[in-house]
């Protein structure tokens, strides 16, 4: 595991890289996302950083603390629900229209609820578009400014090391529909999803990062959206279970430091290096980090990390997937989803 004072001596180390990163956020108004971004201001020499969220007003005092933390750096907020397909498709219209590359996409939109299936106006699980659907949406709209960076890197802040077996005939949980399942299948989703675009863009590195327990009080109003059966549990947790856990927790600046180290060391590189850009060198002693799947002694750029850095190690419910060649089936599905949400937007 990396030391404390290794990562934040590698965080430092960005200030000496060159100026005019470009990074996105979505998701950062609050929680690891919002730490991630703080971390990076602090840092990075006049970055130039969108911030995606719902309510400018509401961003306004993380916007003044950016700017107090960077001076020099540029900071846009652009204001959308996020939730919708096409409205994800017009935020990348508007960066690509600006940009000429992107180095970094940090996303980690999501919430936790006991309710059941709410779907937004195009019909997707709200919480399956938020954890995934629009998190992948982004990435692909934006690979040819991805591609056109020297380091491009994507993290997205979700379950890494927790994907497990799903219900491939079952993707957009329309057969069944459980408390889990909204958060389940996207972390599964998610890895493969990363695995197919890094085969036909192997210079991107791709994490997916679980953030552990963040203490932003998301896990009390979590359990008092629970009702019938579950309003009692919920309850004693909320009295009992919660509070040790976040006795435990991380503050959105903690995590924000080790959410910098993966989204810009070169402990976690591409399948393809094309050159060092805003990448800074691994610690003395520390290693290269796994990737998700090494075929021939080299691995495919893609990263299963938990909230220390480290690569969750393979299963054989995984391995099989591989096998099957789920990731086709799971790219696939996802495009359909993608055609039918934009249909149902005319």
């Amino acid at each position: 595991m990396v030391k404390i004072k290794d990562v934040r001596s590698s965080n430092a180390s960005i200030a000496a890289k060159p100026p005019g990163m470009v990074a996105l956020f979505i998701g950062a108004t609050s929680g690891s996302g919002m730490g991630t971004l703080r971390q990076l201001a602090k840092y990075a020499q006049a970055p130039k950083v969108y911030v995606v969220g719902r309510s400018q007003s509401s961003a306004t005092h993380l916007l003044n603390e950016l700017k107090e933390l960077n001076p020099i750096g540029t900071f846009v907020f652009l204001e959308t629900e996020i939730s919708l397909i096409r409205n994800v498709d017009k935020i990348c219209s508007e960066i690509a229209s600006k940009e000429k590359k992107v180095d970094l996409i940090v996303m980690s939109t999501g919430y936790l609820t006991f309710a059941g299936r709410q779907d937004t106006d195009e019909g997707i699980d709200t919480l399956a578009a938020l954890s995934y659907y629009i998190r992948i949406r982004t990435i692909y709209n934006l690979l040819p400014l991805l591609n056109a960076s020297i380091s491009p890197r994507v993290i997205s802040i979700l379950a890494g090391g927790k994907e497990g077996a799903i219900d491939l005939t079952n993707l957009e949980l329309l057969k069944k529909h459980s408390p889990v399942a909204p958060y389940a299948v996207p972390a599964t989703q998610m890895l493969f999803a990363f695995e197919e675009l890094a085969k036909t863009n192997p210079s991107i590195s791709f994490a997916h990062v679980y953030p552990g327990v963040v203490n932003t009080g998301q896990l009390y109003r979590f359990m008092q959206t629970a009702t019938g059966l579950w309003a009692l549990p919920a309850w004693l947790a909320q009295w009992t279970i919660v509070p040790v856990l976040y006795l435990f927790s991380q503050t959105p600046d903690g995590i924000g430091e080790m959410m910098l180290f993966i989204a810009t060391s070169a402990r976690y590189p591409p399948a393809e290096v094309k050159g060092e850009g805003f990448m800074v060198a691994m610690p003395k002693g520390v290693q290269v980090a796994k990737s998700s799947d090494e075929r021939g002694g080299k691995g495919n750029g893609v990263y299963r990390l938990d909230h220390h850095g480290e690569s969750a190690p393979d299963t054989p419910v995984l391995a099989g997937y591989r096998e099957q060649n789920a990731g086709k089936t799971i790219w696939e599905s996802t495009e359909g989803v993608w055609r039918r949400a934009l249909k149902k937007a005319t």
